[in-house]
């Protein structure tokens, strides 16, 4: 092979490993480019030689390489596939797919294109970057040059992270500050930051992308007025000319998604090249139904107005203009004539941790739910359960799937970006059918001052709209301080996995966040909540005390509070038995928060207690349409179902929840206890067998081997029971014996239980595993004395 530095065609005709050099196809900063053939596979391929320098220490080839590695793992129908990057006798070459075809620089010099064909081809564009970026790989060098046009209207991009190799005699060369690289973009294209020397992201190519659209749709690049010596200036500076001023005949929304792309901060272009993509493709789906946006302007006058004022940072904020989107909305939706009356609904999808650290999760996480909680409380709009919009964390899913699962029309999604005590959050609402976006903004605020703006927030909210929506009130800030907020996140993070270790991190995390406010509701509320579990299940009942002052002190400092409602139901459902109170407060919850599927399978549980199971069924019934991807909402349902002799709804719901969740335990449990109730013991215990969760495995074989007259194995899976749970589970060990005609030992362990204010108790009324006992007149007096009886 000839030395890389000649730069001429004698390289043609000789041999590059196994692949012979066919001729020069073109040539740039970052090397010649020659079309070959891949003697091994017959098929012609494109090989990059970069100049001498390029690569020149073994640091920077072996970065390069990492790059060509990453670069090769991308398979995308919009990006030049890399097959090889290899050195041979000093020689650094790249070995790509051949593309046959022209440059889109070549084929601008000579034609015009029209807007229908600008926006598919910029639709390919954003498709190829989002592939890209999803992989951590950015351009650096997006322009026509580097874009290839097949003959069968496809466009290539081309060069994907070579920008980084090209060598450092350009005067527009800058350096990445944290590889020491040099790179360098081809100047009419680069973004401000790019110019200026900082650091550059995905959204740069967002910007060069916005250019090529530019040069697409109006024949010139950006600044072709500009004389190159003052386009740096211009660049950072200036705004090109609007693109309808140069080509009248373009539309608005086209004019619209290049300014957006082209805007000078990164935070106020497109986020993502999804969401460029998915604009491009909504323009391309209206521009052929011939909905012409110069008629109806993309973005309506009210939602310009309040992009123009409201800057929101925090859940409270951005919930308030969540409200502002879903109630304009719905009365949009409202106004339309339709067959038939479609519900409002949305989906709160967990928002991605930016943070350089990635140690901001509990924040990500927490600031979602915390706008969930805001939407809950618009009447008439049905919200998914967190629980079930959780199980979309981390998995890259089509929009239109989510819609189904959760039975949602639209879906809030987003991402977080705390550092120190700035953070950015990105939110978008988004149309599943289509994916249109109805709503989205940028927030960049200081922590320490993010508190100060809420209620001129919540004014400026009220003045345009002038109206409440829904008959929803303006949420009130639960704190003004930003670290009780931070702990309180901190707090809800651990108790959503509430083994014993995370409990108690709750709730230290709680208490350091109410000494920082002292009225902070929902933390008192979080507190009242997280000692009652500990009460319950670890059976440290004197805690009840103090989860009952947790919770009466979060209803002093805001009665509306739904879950400060549902924290005292609890303890005087499961601690005092005081049934009318514990029902008041289930009611006030539920007409607080009628959506919310926590709430409402809290009241179920209430309702079954008592017997009144149509009630508990409705409410059951409906936190499962709230919360279709939580397998515990399906075992309520069963449970409940079960309960009430309704044997085939109990096994559907079981058979719906193993769907979600093969390996929910409790499923088995009760699918256990309907085969039961059918006299069916040889299912009952293969239920038993597959239940994962030792005390109830333990429980279903002692009550399976029971019904099956297998006496000694039975007994000993009660010994088991016994000798492993009797100190936490006594009312399940009771309702064995009680099913075994044991009604001696069955009492025995019921005293325990009630001793204990065992959990379990509060559904000893219609158990049928307790019919052996309901003729004794201890069963009788029990339940008197629980005031389940009069």
């Amino acid at each position: 092979m000839a030395d890389q530095t000649a730069g001429q065609d004698t390289v043609v005709g000789q041999t590059l490993s196994h692949y012979l050099i066919v001729e020069k196809i073109g040539a740039g900063g970052t090397g010649e480019v020659y079309r070959a053939r891949d003697e091994h596979l017959s098929r012609d391929v494109a090989i990059k030689v970069f100049p001498r320098g390029a690569l020149i220490t073994d640091s920077s080839r072996k970065h390069f390489r990492t790059e060509a590695l990453l670069l090769s793992k991308l398979n995308h129908p919009n990006v030049t596939t890399i097959h090889d990057f290899d050195t041979e006798r000093g020689v650094d070459f790249l070995v790509m797919e051949y593309v046959p075809g022209t440059t889109l620089n070549k084929k601008l010099a000579t034609e015009s294109f029209s807007e229908k064909e600008v926006v598919r081809l910029g639709s390919q564009l954003a498709e190829g970057l989002e592939a890209a970026h999803e992989q951590g790989i950015v351009h650096r060098d997006l322009k026509p040059g580097n874009l290839r046009l097949t003959s069968d209207g496809r466009l290539k991009i081309l060069d994907f992270g070579l920008a980084s190799l090209r060598p450092p005699a350009k005067a527009d060369a800058t350096i990445d500050s944290e590889t020491q690289i040099i790179m360098a973009g081809t100047l009419p294209y680069m973004a401000p930051e790019q110019v200026s020397g900082a650091k550059i992201d995905s959204r740069t190519d967002i910007h060069a992308a916005g250019s090529v659209l530019y040069e697409m749709a109006t024949g010139q690049r950006p600044f072709a007025e500009v004389e190159r010596s003052k386009l740096i200036n211009a660049i950072l500076r200036q705004p090109p000319q609007p693109p309808t001023a140069v080509n009248p005949r373009l539309s608005q929304e086209l004019e619209r998604i290049i300014t957006k792309c082209l805007e000078k901060e990164p935070e106020n272009r497109y986020q993502s090249a999804k969401e460029l993509a998915v604009d491009l493709r909504r323009l391309a789906r209206d521009t052929e139904s011939g909905y012409h946006r110069a008629e109806a302007p993309a973005v309506p006058p009210l939602a310009r107005i309040l992009r123009k004022r409201l800057m929101v940072a925090v859940a409270s904020g951005i919930g308030i203009v969540l409200l502002v989107a879903a109630g304009l909305w719905f009365i949009r939706t409202k106004g339309t004539p339709r067959t038939t009356q479609i519900t409002p609904s949305i989906a709160v999808l967990p928002f991605t941790d930016l943070s350089q650290e990635k140690d901001q999760e509990y924040f990500s996480d927490g600031l979602a739910e915390e706008l969930l909680n805001s939407l809950v409380k618009i009447q008439g709009l049905h919200v998914a359960a967190w629980s079930s919009s959780f199980q979309f964390k981390g998995r890259s899913e089509d929009l239109r799937a989510i819609g189904q699962k959760l039975n949602v029309a639209t879906v809030l999604e987003g991402s977080v970006r705390k550092q120190g005590q700035r953070v950015r959050i990105n939110a978008q609402l988004i149309k599943v059918s289509d994916g249109f976006h109805l709503w989205s903004e940028v927030y960049d605020r200081d922590l320490t001052d993010i508190f100060a703006v809420q209620g001129e927030i919540a004014r400026s909210v009220a003045g345009s709209l002038r109206l409440t929506l829904l008959g929803a009130k303006l949420p009130s800030l639960p704190t003004t301080n930003i670290e009780a907020y931070n702990l309180y996140l901190q707090g809800q993070y651990f108790y959503a996995s509430p083994s014993q270790e995370n409990l108690e991190k709750a709730i230290a995390y709680y208490k350091q966040a109410i000494s920082l406010d002292p009225h902070y509701s929902p933390a008192w509320a979080a507190l009242s909540r997280s000692y009652s579990l500990r009460a319950g299940v670890y059976s440290s009942i004197d805690e009840y005390g103090e989860a009952r002052k947790a919770a009466q002190r979060s209803l002093e400092l805001d009665p509306s509070l739904a879950q400060a409602h549902v924290a005292l139901g609890q303890i005087q459902q499961n601690y005092d038995w005081d049934w009318a109170a514990a029902d008041a407060s289930y009611q006030r919850a539920v007409a607080l928060e009628p959506g919310n599927a926590e709430v409402l399978q809290a009241a179920a549980g209430l309702a079954a207690t008592l017997n009144h199971f149509d009630q508990a069924l409705v409410w059951s019934r409906r936190a499962v349409e709230l919360d279709p991807l939580q397998p515990a909402s399906y075992h309520t349902l069963a449970f409940y179902s079960w309960w009430a002799g309704q044997l085939d709804e109990s096994e559907a719901a079981v058979r719906k929840g193993l769907e979600v969740d093969p390996q929910f335990p409790w499923l088995h449990a009760v699918l256990g206890r309907v085969y039961l109730a059918r006299s069916q013991p040889q299912e009952a215990l293969a239920e038993a067998e597959q239940d994962t969760t030792p005390e109830l495995r333990l429980q279903g074989l002692a009550l399976a081997y029971h019904a099956l007259a297998r006496k000694q194995e039975s007994e000993r899976a009660q010994a088991q029971l016994v000798a492993k749970y009797g100190k936490n589970s006594a009312f399940q060990i009771a309702e064995v014996y009680a099913y075994s005609g044991e009604v001696e030992a069955a009492f025995t362990w019921l005293d325990r239980a009630y001793i204990q204010r065992d959990g379990g108790l509060t559904f000893i009324k219609g158990d049928p595993l307790m019919a052996n006992l309901e003729s004794d007149p201890r069963y009788v007096a029990l339940l008197k004395k629980m005031r389940l009886l009069p």
